[in-house]
């Protein structure tokens, strides 16, 4: 082992040790192929590769005796050992890298392979390093028989179990799959055996993890690779999620690629914690199907992986799950509509459960669970009122009857569960006929063959329903049936903040299903047992409870429904008051003997029975009238012909009261004293029905009103649709809207926990703001500054987000005072001029709250405390930069986080580009005075953000001046002449000292532009000259003075 290690080492000392090299120019081939005793090459071939062939050959000879003796049994484990040392690790980096750069690279086809600028950094000395592909050495021929050496060669070394295994792994795996695709698909590629090749190609593939393969093959896709890779590389992509445990491994990647992947829930099981973009590029990932697959075939391999997430007790998991289920799926309608194998494999096993055929009963507890869980997660997770109507829509009566059931047997996590499934979606989704079918279902507990019985967990499952054991067992239990149900319909009602007319019209229908039993359902299915057409007087009962529920607790809400009722009482007054009549004279007649009268005697009792049926329902007809004209305002509108003839009925039932009972004589002469209150109060009103159109400023402040309650709610959907309605009220400019409020509404939704909410509430905010700029951008801004230091720094970031996006959305409208208090705040926070001494006080709590911990810990294990962090120590020095870093963002005294300076030259950079003009010379030389401030003095690595965001200020200028003179637009102010060379000093210095790459590489780009455009300005002075006219709004004479902004005349 030593002995390979040190041949290796001495082959590449003329390339890897600085003491030895002497090249004077030469190719790294070059000088390792001047240490070699070669025969020299055939007359026609060609002597540059041929000694490239000849290095290579040379360096995986040595690589391939590291590796035997790595696997020799014989050789003792310290000896093994020596491959982890440092010195040895860069040896064998060293050789892996010679044989990849100088080996396989000039071999591939133009576009394939990552680029060599984000390959990881060689040993080899950088000057010497090839980084273009050898195309004029060898053919193509050549090319291939060296790619053919080199993976027979080392493929063996990657996929195995050894020691060296993890550096060939890291330093050429990538590359080893760009080789084996060349000659495996590659068009130009003549060699015999391609299909070892493509089976050496898949090998490496699956030998890897997906969580390993996602960033090796990715960063082998970039915009020059040919389409025959490109294709090749695509399809092992698009099938990884396919793989076991592919569905986690690709979400683990996406998250850890995004800024957000760390979860806050500690104790709890967790999965990765995804932002609002990383979840949308999960889902698009996950639910494109590859070409080479249909999506049945694709669709059916990832459900039981998506399903298995959405079953995970992890709450993040849910969420991602949810997601991808429910936006990625089944909201897409060819793969997600009913019938397709989207809502075949994620929808039916959801909803199969709550409502079996009779083939599937029993339901055990367990599948009904899961079933119940999936759901929640479906609906709550993410909003969308589309996706909850297609699914809770067919389930609406079984959800009913199981929430109810779990609240008589007593199971509050299923009535918890349950209750907020269908509070969301009476809040979102339900409609007007699905009201009225729950209201005419109040007492369903399931089909007529299944219901809900006791689950075997202590939860609840579906059984067939024993049919000799039916029907309530004494009328207490069907009372108190009855107003428990009533109770919990009232109370959803409630949550579901129902517009009036929503109400209204539940109650005109429970009012007709009072008076008429169930031919009032209109055609709707009456779930239960089978009715015979006669009148239930359970049915009846629950619709004269719920009657009266709805009067006592929205007697306020239903007046509008007034007019219905009466609509509806009227021809039941009419009819039995004509039927009245009739038998009246019938009995006057058949009191005179006759025999004409001796033959009716036969239909008497019928006749009396068909009375008393009637009688019965004039006095529902009588209690429900005086019960709504009792409840009603007294001014309310009543159509004048319905009340007259209401009199006419009543007054003649309160004559009769020879021949009817006293309790509805008087009731109708109680009900005339109402009618008359009503017509005394109103008497404008009464002369003829009105049609009454919707007024839109009604409906406006309906829908404001709802929007308002809905953005209270604990429920992410629910919020998400009052956000959504509060959108759509700005988009029309309704004037019932209160900007100031209205936009401190939306403000205290960048607080919401839930991304998709604060996101929309910022694109909300940017559409009050086009409506009314100045008084947004005000309330913005103050709220951004946060004199009084009451908001946190996740908040005022957010904010700051807004601001930008309504500078950003205004365009030319930023002008005026409101540009230029946006620039100078900005400035103001950017710069060290912010004063935060409660912040300041806030901190130093914390850290002697800090301080305190670790002096009790100190004391408990007698001295220092012990790292039981996992990691090597590489880790824990990076895990201490990250956190010196972030600790160093917050920890700054009495002025702001570094943070919020930050986001603040970020707002600066957008205002300056969208509308310069409008900011003015001076906020303009203020902004430059500022950024070159903090690039001088701020040097710290904490203070690098705030750097790049600096430059990006400086080139944000350059931009817009230059955007200007394009546009001819005379701003009347510019760089100067020796204030421009002084900018570009600082810059330069930056350039060569600062020791962040971004910030070079945005200096960099700034120079850049600043040359170009004094070389444009300089041309544009001297066709001036030669025109005969002055400077105009350039000002390139030299200015002395501060850097920054000349103004000109």
């Amino acid at each position: 082992m030593e002995s390979a290690l040190d041949e290796a080492d001495k082959f590449l000392s003329p390339v890897l040790k600085k003491a030895n090299y002497s090249g004077q120019g030469k190719s790294i081939i070059q000088l390792l192929s001047s240490t070699l005793r070669t025969p020299p090459p055939a007359s026609d071939s060609n002597d540059d590769w041929y000694q490239r062939e000849v290095v290579i050959e040379k360096a995986l000879d040595l690589l391939e005796d590291i590796y035997q003796a790595c696997r020799s049994t014989k050789v003792h484990v310290d000896q093994i050992n020596l491959v982890t040392i440092p010195k040895n690790q860069k040896t064998i980096g060293a050789l892996i890298d010679l044989i990849v750069i100088e080996g396989i690279y000039p071999c591939l086809s133009p576009g394939v392979g990552v680029p060599m600028e984000r390959r990881l950094k060689s040993a080899l000395k950088g000057d010497l390093v090839t980084t273009e592909k050898t195309e004029s050495q060898g053919d193509r021929a050549s090319h291939d028989r060296l790619l053919d050496l080199i993976i027979s060669r080392i493929y063996t070394m990657a996929v195995s179990q050894s020691i060296l295994a993890p550096s060939v792994q890291e330093r050429a795996y990538v590359d080893l799959i760009a080789a084996a695709s060349q000659l495996a698909f590659g068009p130009e590629c003549n060699i015999k055996n391609r299909g070892y090749f493509t089976d050496v190609f898949k090998t490496l593939i699956i030998s890897k993890s997906a969580m390993d393969l996602f960033p090796l093959l990715t960063s082998l896709l970039h915009p020059s690779c040919p389409q025959w890779f490109r294709d090749s590389i695509t399809t092992c992509l698009s099938v990884l999620p396919l793989r076991s445990n592919g569905v986690r491994q690709t979400i683990n990647f996406i998250a850890s690629a995004s800024e957000a992947n760390v979860s806050s829930n500690e104790g709890q099981p967790t999965g990765p914690a995804m932002s609002l973009e990383a979840l949308a590029r999960a889902s698009k990932l996950l639910t494109s199907v590859p070409s080479h697959l249909t999506p049945d075939e694709y669709l059916t391999d990832l459900a039981p992986q998506l399903l298995d997430l959405l079953d995970d007790p992890a709450a993040d998991n849910k969420r991602i799950a949810s997601y991808i289920i429910g936006h990625g799926i089944l909201s897409k309608r060819k793969i997600g509509s009913p019938g397709t194998v989207g809502w075949r494999l994620f929808a039916e096993p959801v909803l199969g459960p709550f409502n079996p055929s009779d083939g599937k009963v029993p339901v055990p507890e367990e599948l009904l669970r899961q079933a119940l869980d999936r759901l929640a997660a479906l609906v709550q997770f993410h909003p969308n009122p589309g996706l909850t109507k297609r699914l809770v829509g067919p389930i609406l009566l079984p959800l009913w009857g199981l929430l109810c059931y779990a609240l008589e047997s007593q199971r509050a996590h299923w009535v918890d569960q349950v209750y907020q499934i269908l509070t969301t979606y009476m809040k979102i989704s339900v409609t007007d006929m699905q009201l009225l079918l729950l209201s005419d279902n109040l007492l369903w507990d399931g089909t007529t063959s299944w219901t809900f019985m006791p689950g075997a967990s202590g939860g609840v499952e579906i059984r067939r329903r024993d049919m000799s054991n039916h029907g309530f067992k004494s009328v207490a239990e069907i009372m108190t049936r009855v107003d428990d149900r009533v109770e919990q319909f009232s109370k959803l009602l409630k949550s579901a903040f129902l517009t009036d007319d929503q109400l209204s019209k539940i109650f005109t229908h429970a009012s007709k299903r009072w008076l008429l039993g169930s031919e009032a359902s209109g055609g709707r299915q009456i779930l239960g047992d089978p009715r015979d057409g006669s009148k239930d007087p359970i049915e009846s009962l629950v619709s004269t409870k719920l009657t009266q529920k709805l009067l006592q607790d929205y007697k306020d809400r239903i007046s509008s429904s007034v007019d219905g009722i009466l609509q509806l009482v009227e021809p039941t007054l009419s009819a039995f008051v004509a039927e009245h009549r009739q038998s009246t004279e019938r009995r006057a007649r058949s009191a005179k003997p006759s025999i004409h009268s001796l033959g009716n005697l036969t239909g008497q009792d019928e006749a009396e029975g068909e009375e008393e049926e009637s009688i019965e329902t004039i006095a529902a007809a009588l209690s429900l009238l005086s019960a709504v004209l009792t409840s009603s305002d007294p001014s309310a509108e009543m159509n004048a012909g319905l009340i007259t003839s209401l009199q006419d009925s009543l007054s003649y039932i309160n004559q009769a009261q020879s021949s009817l009972d006293d309790s509805l004589t008087k009731t109708a002469s109680n009900i005339l004293l109402l009618l008359q209150l009503h017509s005394s109060t109103s008497p404008g009103q009464q002369t003829a029905a009105k049609s009454n159109p919707t007024d839109p400023y009604v409906e406006q402040q309906n829908t404001h009103r709802i929007a308002l309650h809905h953005l209270s709610d604990p429920l992410a959907p629910v919020r998400a649709q009052g956000l959504s309605s509060l959108t759509a009220l700005i988009s029309k400019s309704s004037p019932i809207l209160d900007i100031t409020s209205t936009a401190s509404q939306l403000i205290s939704l960048l607080q919401d926990e839930d991304e998709y909410i604060y996101l929309s509430a910022i694109k909300a905010l940017g559409m009050l703001a086009s409506n009314h700029p100045r008084t947004v951008m005000n309330i913005l801004v103050e709220r951004y500054v946060d004199k009084n230091e009451e908001a946190g720094l996740d908040v005022r970031i957010k904010i700051g987000g807004a601001l930008n996006k309504t500078v950003e959305g205004l365009g030319e409208l930023f002008t005026g005072e409101g540009a230029v208090m946006v620039g100078s705040s900005m400035i103001a926070v950017a710069s060290r001029r912010g004063d935060k001494p409660k912040t300041l006080q806030k901190r130093e709590r914390e850290q002697r709250k800090e301080a305190k911990a670790r002096k009790e810990a100190e004391e408990a294990w007698d001295g220092d405390v012990p790292d039981f962090s996992e990691g090597n120590s590489e880790e824990a020095k990076v895990n201490a930069y990250i956190g010196a870093i972030t600790s160093g963002w917050s920890d700054t005294g009495r002025e702001e986080d570094i943070r919020i300076r930050t986001s603040a030259l970020s707002i600066l950079s957008t205002a300056i580009e969208v509308n310069i003009a409008a900011l003015g010379p001076t906020i303009t030389s203020e902004a430059i005075d500022c950024a070159l401030s903090i690039l001088k003095l701020e040097k710290s690595d904490a203070q690098a953000i705030l750097r790049r965001a600096a430059v990006m200020v400086i080139m944000s200028i350059v931009k817009a001046i230059d955007t200007a003179e394009e546009r001819e637009v005379q701003l009347g102010f510019g760089f100067a002449g020796q204030n421009l060379v002084e900018v570009i000093t600082v810059l330069g210095y930056i350039e060569a000292t600062d020791r962040d790459e971004i910030v070079v590489g945005h200096v960099r780009a700034v120079i850049e532009s600043l040359e170009a455009w004094r070389e444009k300005s300089l041309l544009a002075v001297s066709r001036t000259r030669k025109s005969g006219l002055g400077l105009g709004a350039l000002g390139m004479g030299g200015f002395p003075g501060r850097p920054g902004i000349q103004e000109v005349d």
